[in-house]
């Protein structure tokens, strides 16, 4: 699949932008998008991507335009077909064509390999985080080939902290030799509770003196709390006198202050703040009372300065009776030639409709052809169900006609198909088998045996050794036990070997190295060795001899000579007497070394010898089965744990079969069955099944035609067969409505208007209605107009004789000489009317402010009662004065009691008289001295009772170790459960270190799988990356794992982790690319997207990549999104052809 053309409606900050890709060529499909920073390059890419996967419900490119008016779209060639859609989003067909109708998600998804978007992003969307990210995991992996090809392959940037942090969590459990981990920790706590539970059992004698002990301790601590508790309360009593000194004294004020207002109340019924209340009530009473008697005597004397005549009110009741037909007077001279004028124009309009009604104006009176309103309505009511019937008929001879073509066109239709045969029997031979539910059944049995057919296979070949190939199972001559106890001996003698090889070499070199010592010591110096010199002694022995025997001259010389020689010698070794012993033990190492490496070498004898039994062994078991006799130990073993494997596949293919048999018999028997009805013979159940699966389809599809057809033709016959009893009851109503219309006509309008005329529109008659009622109106408003002038007329010139008044010209102005004589009047009545409503109200206030003053004497005369002598106190403020030190009294008294209270609480006495004996004699100073003395014993009482309470505590903690059983049961459920606890984390180290091994074990065959075809491709990109600074990658096998080496030019190599950081991009996107062609020979070719990933590169990596990109694009489409122009140019001039420029 391939983008031809992609359309940003609406997304992100792009309206209607839209990119042209071009159909897909011989060229290869390699395209730049290039704009400045924050153009859109990877909201291009994010597009591309909710085009293939939808919007998500949190949307960050729709910040221009809101979520619900997001739109994508794009044309796409998938299998060399285009085709348009578009991505909106919508919970429910979000995915729509070209036309606009909601497509499944699979007509898109179906051509994205089964890949979901984080697998798009990772896989093939590269950007700048994903490329760096790549290049820690290389560093990460350490050069593992397995975590390299994986993680380039899926995508996957963390592989390697993944499998650490799962081998981290596994140490962190248990480790060797570990002191940290958590079941290290779990058995010191258990340790620790194995000690306890020792240490808590306690003799009888023991607990008898324990119990002893705490009696003693706790009557020590009763009699020091008594101690304690006394001085306490001593120390109370005191501190009681101490507080109640200064309360006599004040107590003594008190009572002073009291003295002189024994004659004063106890308590107050009232609020002394109401006094100050009332004295400013009486004062604004007061004033009151002043102001409103001055405001009556003027209020007095303007009422009496106005005189009021009774008769204008009669006059001013008279013009409001007829204000009514005043104003009628006044329309009636601005409306009344108005109105004539509209009667003449109705008039007019009437004779216009009679002329469109076809009437001769002269000859007939406009007046006897208005028509009610209902005549009106009647008339077109029936109009229109005459036009409605005339419609209706006409229709129906329509539709009787088309119905007629239709039972023709349905004969035709049916005469044109085949005629019925009898269907075959294979739908009936798909249901007795069952055959929906048995072709998946029977594909799953053919998968199954066929996987373990091939599983038993892949197992057989791998038993070929050489050129030796088996085509069954042989039987294998030893057990794996055996096997391993052959390469466990074999590795042991191997390395016994080894060591005893070096040993003997050791005693070797050691030999050679005491011959080369006593060889230097006797090349610097001349050293009579005892050898030399035991045979000097000989040679004299000898002389002498030959002397005593001959006694001659010549013996006696030979003998001096040899004399002399070993007198030398002797002389010569005393004086090398230390060099002599080092030569002595120089030998002895020597013939030490060299019977050791004897020794060794008999040792080295027998191990040759048993690991050639054990070679030989194998050979032997080798040989029994035809293989060549060059296996090692190892390879033995690694054989014979592939024999177990095939074995193990062969009896899970006999499984299989044994477990699918009925299935696949089923399936056979369907098979046979279908092969006897189809036309030709089937090669397997699915062509079986599909072909019989068309003929029943085309059966059913014959049958369910011509019933179609025959029920198509019946229900046209019956619609024609309706619609013609239809046809003649609407051509009848039509006469009928026809002759109702004719006489009604008649009816209402006689012979002067014909009803042809009228069935275009009733229009004139309802005119003619209306200009009659405008006529008769303008007729009715004159003539009322006319009485109403007529009856003022009268009614004003009465007025104005009883008055005395002179008529006026018209009868309207001497309506209004009359109006202003009365409204005078009406104001002389009013102003009388307000000043004595004034008047009553001003004598009111007056009396309430009165009744106000004499109010609050008699509240001030009655709080005055509760005070002696209260005849003096008719003063406000006099009153104040005494309630607010009554007050001070009040406040006097409650404290005084208050004190004496506290008194005798302080000294539990039962009243004042035994307090004051208590403190008599009393100071300050004595009670300080009193409480100092106290204090001091109290102290040490404190520190007694302290002591006390450590020795019963101490006691009691002794004695609660061995009250009984309980305690140890707990330390033992205790260790029960952290021996749970120990064996959950062994379980949870067991499942997380196989969790790792099988993890590996699956990087380790996915290594194997695709090295070769992933390491050839990425070694090749790689080289072209580094333009030739590493022309080759290579393996190195270490420990369990094989590790990723790159060779330079020079032949050195390199570890992926020595790699400068843009080098290891270099080879992550090389690692990628190698990935994509994997995918691409897969048959998955989808858009390739890389974001400016090129920014760290220099110009000579930039060439690279892009020539990269550009092989790339000649598998598949290509995209690269850039803001360096650079890029660009690079691009451009480096690629063999020009890559296609998008510009933002």
């Amino acid at each position: 699949m391939r983008i031809r053309r992609l359309s940003l409606e609406r997304f992100g900050h792009f309206t209607d932008r839209t990119f042209d890709f071009g159909p897909a060529g011989d060229r290869p499909d390699f395209h730049i998008i290039y704009g400045p920073n924050e153009a859109g390059k990877t909201t291009t890419m994010e597009a591309a991507l909710r085009l293939f996967y939808g919007f998500p419900l949190r949307e960050d490119y729709a910040f221009k335009h809101a979520r619900s008016n997001l739109q994508v779209s794009a044309t796409l060639e998938i299998g060399g077909a285009t085709r348009h859609l578009t991505r909106l989003p919508k919970r429910s067909g979000s995915l729509v064509d070209e036309t606009g109708t909601a497509l499944p998600e699979t007509a898109l998804s179906a051509h994205l390999a089964g890949l979901s978007q984080d697998d798009y992003r990772r896989l093939l969307c590269l950007d700048d985080d994903t490329i760096v990210s790549g290049g820690e995991e290389i560093a990460n992996a350490q050069g593992d080939i397995g975590r390299l090809l994986f993680s380039a392959a899926a995508g996957v940037a963390d592989l390697s902290g993944v499998l650490d942090g799962v081998r981290d969590q596994a140490d962190a459990l248990w480790k060797r030799r570990g002191r940290t981990t958590r079941m290290a920790e779990l058995r010191r706590d258990l340790a620790d509770l194995d000690g306890q539970i020792k240490e808590r059992d306690v003799t009888a004698s023991a607990w008898k003196a324990l119990k002893k002990d705490l009696t003693r301790a706790q009557d020590t601590e009763k009699a020091a709390r008594h101690a304690r508790d006394m001085l306490n309360a001593g120390r109370a009593k005191i501190e009681g006198q101490k507080r109640a000194l200064p309360l006599m004294a004040e107590i003594a004020g008190l009572e002073a202050a009291i003295a002189p207002c024994a004659d004063l109340p106890a308590q107050l019924d009232f609020d002394p703040e109401r006094l100050t209340t009332l004295s400013v009530d009486r004062g604004v009473a007061l004033h009151n009372v002043d102001r409103l008697t001055r405001h009556l005597t003027a209020l007095t004397e303007r009422r009496g300065g106005l005189a009021v005549d009774p008769a204008l009110d009669a006059l001013a009741t008279a013009l409001d009776d007829l204000e009514d037909l005043a104003a009628r007077d006044r329309g009636a001279h601005l409306d009344l030639d108005r109105r004539l004028d509209e009667r003449r124009a109705a008039e007019a309009g009437m004779t216009r409709a009679l002329h469109d009604l076809g009437v001769a104006s002269s000859g007939a009176d406009p007046r006897s052809l208005v028509l009610s309103v209902g005549v009106i309505a009647t008339l077109d009511q029936t109009r229109e169900a005459l036009r409605e019937a005339i419609a209706h008929a006409a229709a129906e001879a329509r539709e009787a006609v088309a119905l007629q073509h239709r039972v023709d066109a349905a004969q035709a239709a049916l005469a044109s198909l085949p005629p019925q045969e009898d269907a075959p029997g294979i739908a009936d031979v798909l249901l007795r088998f069952h055959a929906d539910d048995l072709a998946p059944a029977h594909a799953a049995a053919l998968q199954a045996t066929g996987a373990a057919r091939a599983r038993a296979a892949r197992a057989l070949a791998e038993l070929a050794h050489g050129t030796v190939v088996f085509d069954r199972i042989p039987d294998c001559p030893t057990s794996r036990i055996a096997a391993s106890e052959w390469v466990d001996r074999h590795r042991a003698l191997r390395a016994d070997l080894g060591a005893a090889t070096a040993r003997r070499d050791d005693h070797l070199a050691d030999r050679a190295a005491s011959h080369a010592q006593a060889e230097a010591l006797t090349r610097s110096r001349t050293i009579v060795s005892d050898s030399d010199a035991k045979a000097l002694r000989a040679a004299r022995d000898e002389q002498w001899a030959k002397h005593l025997a001959a006694l001659d001259g010549r013996t006696a010389a030979a003998f001096q000579d040899a004399l002399l020689r070993h007198d030398a010698a002797t002389e010569a070794r005393l004086g090398q007497a230390s060099e002599l012993g080092q030569l002595r033990q120089i030998e002895q190492a020597a013939a030490e070394a060299e019977a050791r490496a004897a020794q060794g070498s008999q040792r080295i004898n027998a191990l040759e010898a048993a690991i050639t039994r054990i070679e030989e062994a194998v050979k032997d078991a080798a040989r029994q089965i035809g293989l060549a006799d060059d296996l090692s130990p190892q390879e033995w073993l690694a054989w014979v744990e592939r024999h177990e494997q095939a074995r193990d596949a062969a009896l899970s293919l006999r499984e299989a079969e044994d477990a699918n048999r009925p299935v696949l018999d089923r399936g056979a028997a369907l098979r046979a069955e279908l092969a006897a009805l189809l036309p030709v013979d089937p090669v397997d159940l699915g062509s079986a099944l599909n072909a019989a699966r068309s003929v029943a389809d085309r059966d059913r599809a014959q049958r369910e035609t011509r019933a179609k057809a025959e029920d198509t033709l019946r229900q046209a016959q019956r619609d024609l067969a309706g619609r013609q009893a239809r046809l003649a009851t609407a051509q009848g109503a039509e006469r009928a409505a026809r002759d109702a219309w004719q006489q009604l006509v008649a009816a209402h309008l006689g012979a002067l208007v014909s009803a042809d005329c009228l069935m275009t529109t009733l229009d004139p008659l309802r005119v003619l209605r209306e200009h009659e009622v405008a006529r008769a109106a303008a007729e009715q408003r004159i003539s009322a107009m006319q009485a109403d002038q007529a009856r003022f007329a009268a009614a004003v010139e009465a007025l104005a004789r009883t008055q005395g008044i002179t008529l006026r010209p018209t009868a309207a102005q001497t309506y209004a000489a009359l109006k202003t004589l009365a409204d005078q009047a009406r104001v002389t009545r009013d102003a009388a009317q307000g000043l004595d409503r004034d008047i009553d109200a001003a004598r009111a206030e007056r009396a309430r402010n009165e009744d106000r003053l004499r109010g609050i004497d008699q509240e001030v005369a009655a709080i005055a009662a509760v005070f002696p002598d209260p005849a003096t106190l008719t003063d406000i403020d006099l009153l104040r004065q005494i309630a607010a030190r009554t007050q001070r009294a009040i406040a006097d008294r409650s404290l005084l009691v208050s004190r004496q209270r506290s008194v005798l609480l302080e000294l539990g006495a039962t009243d004042i008289a035994a307090a004051r004996d208590q403190l008599a004699g009393l100071s300050m100073a004595d009670v300080e001295a009193a409480l100092r003395s106290n204090g001091s014993d109290l102290e040490h009482a404190e520190t007694t009772l302290t002591q006390a309470i450590e020795a019963r505590t101490t006691a009691e903690r002794a004695l609660s170790q061995v009250r009984g059983d309980a305690e140890i049961a707990a330390l033992v459920e205790r260790r029960a459960t952290l021996e749970l606890q120990l064996e959950e984390a062994a379980l949870q180290h067991l499942e997380l270190s196989l969790g790792h091994r099988l993890a590996s074990d699956a990087i380790r065959r996915y290594r194997d799988t695709h090295r070769s075809g992933m390491m050839t491709a990425t070694e090749q990109c790689f080289a072209s990356l580094t333009q030739g600074a590493y022309p080759s990658l290579t393996t190195q096998i270490e420990k369990d794992s094989e590790i990723l080496l790159a060779v330079d030019r020079n032949g050195a190599s390199k570890r992926a982790a020595e790699m400068s950081k843009g080098t290891r991009f270099q080879l992550y996107l090389a690692l990628r690319a190698a990935a994509h062609e994997q995918l691409v020979s897969q048959g998955t070719r989808l858009p390739f997207f890389c974001d400016d990933i090129f920014e760290t590169f220099d110009e000579d990596r930039t060439s690279a990549a892009c020539r990269v990109m550009e092989a790339i694009g000649g598998r598949g489409q290509a995209i690269y999104l850039t803001h360096h122009r650079h890029v660009v140019d690079i691009a451009m001039s480096v690629c063999d052809v020009q890559p296609v420029l998008h510009e933002l």
